[in-house]
């Protein structure tokens, strides 16, 4: 009897073992497809990452590559297209951050897309100044050619001198366009050498009793807004003086402007039309990278509200920054 009752504890346990087997079993073999789907899902996005950068690897090569073949013995040119090139090249940095750091991938590849069109964009533009200095090289030695022949006409009769009028006429059109050309030229070098701006912020504060600066969010307490930007290095510009011009817009969407603070108005480069700016500062550009901080004594009353900053030089908006006051 005792026996018996022993072979039936044994059995029960082995039942016990076989089905805590079973269960671990179950168990280990839900983990591992979970494992399976998590590195099946790991794969994907990997795949997907790479063929984005993939991609961006291969337009901007393409880009770099268009624009290197359009340099040649123009040095001016030559510093444009370095100049194009630097810029795509941020983009690129940016857009690999935003692969691999951010993993936006819809962001990443709108951002490709962007990369593309600017630079047909420049390429069009190099192109561009190409055709025209071709224009006014041959203007140029028409133009030569044509003063020399008309000092060997002043002898000529009346009826050839009233032709050698009709002829002067007809430089002066083409002086007159080659003076256009001239200033197109001029426009996009200026352009092209307005200091580019980052990370700008801007700061309320007070100033205590002992002309130290406390830092302040209300308008009601603010007495200076002080701005920061970094100057980025532009490789066309000239180290020197440079002059900004600093517009605050106001929650009524006008620009804070008070000419006895030394407010102004300036003409956009864009379309030549006159433009307000809250104040004018002289600051010395280096050449390279470097912070600077600007400080608006503010006699203009500030409210509650969004404001927005803009910042100008030569005549084209070289950065942004939207704050608010409480």
């Amino acid at each position: 009897m005792a026996s018996k009752k022993s072979t039936n504890n044994v059995i029960a346990m082995a039942i016990v073992a076989i089905i805590l087997l079973l269960g671990t079993t179950g168990y280990l073999w839900v983990e591992n497809n979970k494992l399976k789907n998590e590195i099946a899902k790991y794969d994907v996005e990997l795949n997907n990452l790479s063929q984005t950068q993939a991609k961006l690897e291969k337009d901007y090569e393409l880009a770099i590559n268009s624009l290197n073949d359009l340099k040649g013995d123009n040095q001016e040119l030559n510093s444009l297209i370095e100049a194009q090139k630097a810029e795509l090249k941020a983009q690129k940095e940016k857009i690999t951050t935003l692969i691999w750091k951010s993993k936006k991938l819809k962001i990443a590849q709108a951002e490709i897309e962007n990369l593309k069109a600017q630079a047909l964009e420049y390429v069009q533009e190099i192109n561009d100044l190409k055709e025209q200095n071709e224009v006014l090289t041959s203007a140029n030695y028409k133009l030569q050619k044509d003063k020399s022949e008309l000092y060997e006409k002043l002898n000529l009769t009346e009826s050839q001198k009233s032709k050698i009028q009709q002829e002067k006429d007809s430089l002066a059109l083409i002086k007159q366009e080659l003076e256009k050309d001239k200033n197109k030229l001029f426009t996009k070098a200026n352009k092209a050498s307005v200091i580019p701006l980052d990370k700008i912020v801007v700061k309320g504060y007070s100033i205590k009793r002992n002309g130290k600066y406390s830092r302040k969010r209300k308008a009601k307490n603010i007495q200076v807004l002080k701005i920061c930007f970094d100057m980025m290095e532009n490789e066309i510009a000239d180290p020197g003086e440079e002059i900004f011009y600093i517009r605050i817009i106001g929650p009524d969407g006008n620009t804070l402007y008070d000419e006895n603070t030394g407010s102004g108005m300036i003409p956009k480069s864009v379309d030549n039309t006159p433009l307000k700016y809250t104040k004018k500062y002289i600051v010395n550009y280096t050449g390279k990278n470097e912070n600077k901080c600007l400080i608006w004594n503010k006699d203009i009353p500030l409210i509650r509200g969004p404001y927005k900053l803009e910042i100008y030089n030569k005549g084209y908006l070289t950065g942004t920054y939207n704050f608010k006051l409480r």
